[in-house]
């Protein structure tokens, strides 16, 4: 499992400099695996856990900094599809990156890794952290000592600091979740959220001084929207294969989760086309005796991509909630379902496929734009008016949510007027029904977030929220019920890769709409690498009753 954990402190303060040598020499008594990979004035960053194909460790000349993960050289030509090499860092490109304080790295590279930056001219110091990858990056402070982790564990194993949880965060979480607020769950712990930059000099605090490098709601401005649909299927088609291409040149063997859903399929089909592809397994869950079933469509998209098919059932009698008192400690909350689907069986099936990445199709109902069909006519009509155009879309609109088109143009011109684009309250306060009435006044009173992303914004524009899916939250990279120094496969998303999200925000969610369809310009770019019925297919099959019976044989243990 990769871990790092760097010190930044003011080298011309003596308490801080014997700070930082306790934390140092504390860190190498518990931990004599750990490597120094950065030792600058008022910097250093140690690692463990890498190896070629998890992690790589990148040390910039002239011990200006230190790239940790993966990072790609970026393409310009949206219609590329070929695969992406490893950005080279040379001396020419530490002085740029010097220069923008780490922005050249987002503005010409992508992938998966957290940047430290050292410039002995002015000796500010600074850490950066990739727009849309999963290693995780958080800040503490410990006697004005900044200390900069991927795994909180390891802080608490330091047995320097207490850390104490946020009542406020536990509220917002428990209505709407806290993606969107700024609410750091432990008092003593900041993220250092997806695109942004913290910069360290003197005067500044040990939390340092934070900027935004990476702003989504850039890609959707009017002078960068790409609305024909051809041109947007060929560059989405392209972009997606070369970012998946990219990634498979760097693990020899792999693991997919393969559902038979569009989204899963489209990414093993991509998978089937690589140049020089990997061995790859693609194993889908079931339940048995299920009003539904995946496997019939899950079968013929692994069939169509060429690759080995594991069926996995799975029934409530098998899953263990208690393994919740097992897992590692994470600064947040941690999804425990989803970690118990991901945790025994899939690490079991990479270990015997000997797989080093398990890709998935995350992403896909968020890019695509599946979750913002609502808002496809008020974007229409901000950015063209009442045309002919938006009569029909309306129409569409209206036949999938089964609405008359009036409605849905009224409704898209009240959004419009009022404003109404934001967050809505009211249908999360409705669904909030356990939750204590004083905690959901609190959330009703909430005028505005304070994500970096949308701190400028009046309100949160809500059909861009929901285009972004999961990049909104902090990043959860590492299996929590592993050992620390357990070998973990990498968790890769080609759909939220940085060059795939940056192309799918610059296309409107009406063009996304294409033919008035679920996904419809997803399933136009694609149709030569899915199998039709999936292409074809509008729904999703379920297992009705799962999470009843679950939670129902677990009642002691919950209460």
């Amino acid at each position: 499992m990769l871990r790092y954990l760097g010190i930044v402190w003011n080298d011309a303060n003596a308490q801080q400099r014997d700070t930082a040598q306790l934390i140092s020499s504390r860190l190498h008594k518990l931990y004599p695996a750990w490597r120094r990979e950065l030792n600058a004035p008022g910097m250093q960053v140690f690692c463990t856990g890498t190896t070629a194909e998890l992690a790589r460790i990148r040390r910039l000349p002239g011990n200006a900094g230190v790239v940790i993960g993966t990072v790609f050289a970026r393409n310009r030509d949206i219609l590329s599809n070929e695969p992406n090499a490893q950005l080279d860092l040379g001396t020419t490109e530490t002085a740029s990156i010097l220069r923008s304080e780490g922005r050249w790295l987002i503005e010409n590279g992508w992938g998966d890794y957290v940047a430290f930056g050292y410039n002995p001219l002015d000796q500010k110091k600074w850490v950066l952290k990739d727009p849309t990858g999963y290693l995780p990056c958080f800040r503490t402070a410990f006697r004005d000592v900044t200390i900069i982790f991927s795994r909180i564990g390891d802080c608490l194993d330091l047995q320097l600091q207490r850390f104490t949880i946020n009542e406020a965060f536990l509220h917002a979480h428990l209505v709407a979740g806290s993606s969107l607020q700024e609410l750091p769950p432990l008092k003593e712990v900041l993220a250092v959220r997806r695109g942004e930059c913290i910069e360290f000099k003197r005067g500044n605090g040990p939390y340092g001084t934070r900027k935004v490098y990476w702003e989504p709601l850039q890609f959707s401005a009017p002078d960068q929207l790409l609305e024909d649909p051809d041109l947007a299927a060929r560059a989405m088609r392209n972009t997606v294969q070369s970012a998946t291409s990219s990634w498979v040149k760097e693990h020899p063997s792999l693991l997919l989760r393969l559902s038979g859903g569009l989204d899963s399929s489209i990414i093993a089909g991509c998978l089937g086309n690589a140049p020089n592809k990997s061995r790859f397994v693609a194993y889908t869950y079931f339940t048995p005796n299920g009003r539904s079933d995946e496997r019939p469509w899950a079968r013929l998209a692994a069939q169509s991509s060429g690759c080995e098919h594991i069926e996995c059932p799975v029934a409530p009698s098998q899953m263990d909630l208690t393994m919740a008192l097992r897992m590692d400690p994470s600064p947040e909350p941690s999804p425990l379902l989803g970690f118990l689907q991901r945790t025994a069986m899939e690490q079991d099936l990479a270990a015997k496929s000997g797989a080093t990445a398990i890709f998935n199709g995350e992403g896909g109902d968020s890019g695509f734009c599946s979750d913002s069909i609502a808002y496809a006519v008020p974007e229409y009509l901000q950015n063209h008016g009442l045309r002919l155009g938006a009569l029909r879309l309306a129409s569409q609109v209206a036949l999938l949510t089964e609405r008359s088109s009036w409605s849905v143009l009224l409704q898209a011109m009240r959004r419009l007027s009022k404003g109404e684009q934001s967050m809505p309250r009211e249908r999360i306060l409705a669904a909030s029904r356990l939750v204590n009435p004083d905690i959901k006044q609190e959330f009703r009173v909430t005028e505005r977030f304070s994500h970096p992303w949308f701190k400028n914004e009046r309100h949160a524009p809500w059909d861009k929220v929901r285009r972004l899916g999961m990049l909104i939250a902090v990043p959860e990279f590492y299996n929590v019920s592993a050992p620390k120094d357990a070998v973990v496969p990498a968790i890769i998303s080609p759909l939220y890769a940085q060059p795939a999200m940056e192309l799918l925000l610059r296309i409107p969610i009406y063009t996304h709409f294409h033919d008035g369809r679920d996904r419809g310009l997803a399933r136009k770019a694609f149709a030569q690498d899915v199998p039709e019925p999936i292409l074809r297919r509008l729904w999703k099959d379920r297992a009705p009753g799962f999470h009843d019976e679950l939670l129902e044989r677990h009642r002691v243990f919950l209460k």
